[in-house]
């Protein structure tokens, strides 16, 4: 887009006003030229703990004490919760009476077993009489494998009444009070280890689909104005039906000084692809609130012109319009329009 030579006026006006007014040399002269950039997409994301979870009673019973709350640090084993054992105690007292019971039963089944076949083998004792020990001897063995798997049972249900922390991390929410009446699967804490990240988003489809079309895939997550590579993308193999749109994990190394935790907001930057841009020096930018100009010179002389610019990278600067492949735009525009001679600023045609 060409600007009005009533808007060239105005903007020279009004920055050569403000111009330091020196008798500076005229800016040096570059040639616009194509740059091949990334494209990247930036997408809203929240962190969440790698490892969080609820953990639930595994067996029935009172709560008898608390010993972790909410914020609480807790290392990995430490005891949380207890829970009234009487219950767990008398079935474990049991299950030890019954396997011993079965085998003092079984002792006394291979003693029989043994003495039996010695008078089998004598010719003493019918066959008949044999293979019923044997099959006692089988019974009384099997009952003692029993009795051992109901005591395995009951010491681990005995074990439940002590819950422990699965890692360390913190206590997020508490769900019992002292006293309380459990249940297998009812909630008794929350928490969740704060060492590892991940950053979750949602990526519309087609950039998903661009994404995975990509031989180099690159994604960065910034987080308090932090870039940082993740060490591990998991992208969904399906799509949102009502938003089209598929969630993307991305895993951080473990950060000391982030200060970050779950539940932030932070960005994804994903690379899709390359395309083609315009660059110039930041100092070539001549700029008034939201109006933007560069010197351009050619054959006609020096003349402003209007352009829409884009992002900054480092002392690069994107124009998105306003010029083409081969001008000719003076690097330092403040120089220029310090210049002395103003009659190279008029407008002529552009």
């Amino acid at each position: 887009m060409r600007p009005s030579s009533t808007w060239l006026s105005i903007i020279a006006a009004g920055l050569f006003s403000s111009a330091l007014h020196a008798d500076t040399a005229p800016s040096r002269v570059i040639a616009v030229e194509l740059t091949r950039i990334p494209v990247i997409e930036t997408l809203d994301a929240a962190l969440e703990a790698v490892y969080q979870g609820t953990i639930s009673a595994q067996t029935s019973g009172v709560i008898k004490a608390i010993h972790a709350d909410v914020n609480d640090q807790v290392a990995k084993g430490t005891l949380l919760v207890e829970i009234v054992d009487t219950q767990q105690q008398a079935g474990v007292a049991q299950a030890k009476a019954s396997l011993a019971q079965a085998e003092a039963m079984n002792e006394d089944a291979q003693t029989l077993l043994r003495r039996n076949s010695r008078l089998q083998k004598q010719g003493t004792l019918s066959e008949g009489e044999y293979d019923r020990t044997v099959a006692q001897a089988k019974s009384t063995a099997a009952a003692v494998q029993a009795a051992k798997a109901m005591l395995d049972q009951a010491q681990e249900q005995l074990s439940y009444t002590q819950v422990i922390a699965p890692y360390s991390g913190i206590v997020s929410a508490r769900h019992i009070e002292p006293g309380e009446l459990v249940n297998p699967g009812q909630a008794l804490m929350s928490g969740l280890a704060q060492g590892e990240l991940r950053a979750v988003t949602d990526v519309p489809q087609r950039v998903a689909q661009r994404y995975n079309a990509q031989t180099n895939k690159k994604v960065d997550v910034i987080v308090n104005g932090i870039a940082i590579a993740p060490t591990k993308i998991t992208l969904y193999p399906v799509a949102d039906s009502r938003h089209h749109s598929v969630r993307m994990r991305a895993d951080l190394p473990p950060q000391t000084d982030l200060n970050a935790f779950p539940g932030m907001w932070a960005s994804v930057q994903i690379s899709t692809g390359e395309r083609d841009a315009i660059f110039v020096p930041n100092t070539a930018v001549l700029n008034r609130s939201e109006l933007n100009a560069v010197y351009i010179k050619n054959a006609t002389g020096i003349h402003l012109r209007q352009v829409r610019v884009g992002n900054a990278y480092g002392d690069q600067i994107e124009i998105l319009s306003g010029l083409e492949v081969g001008d000719q735009v003076m690097v330092d525009a403040l120089a220029q329009l310090a210049t002395p001679d103003l009659s190279s600023n008029a407008p002529k045609g552009e």
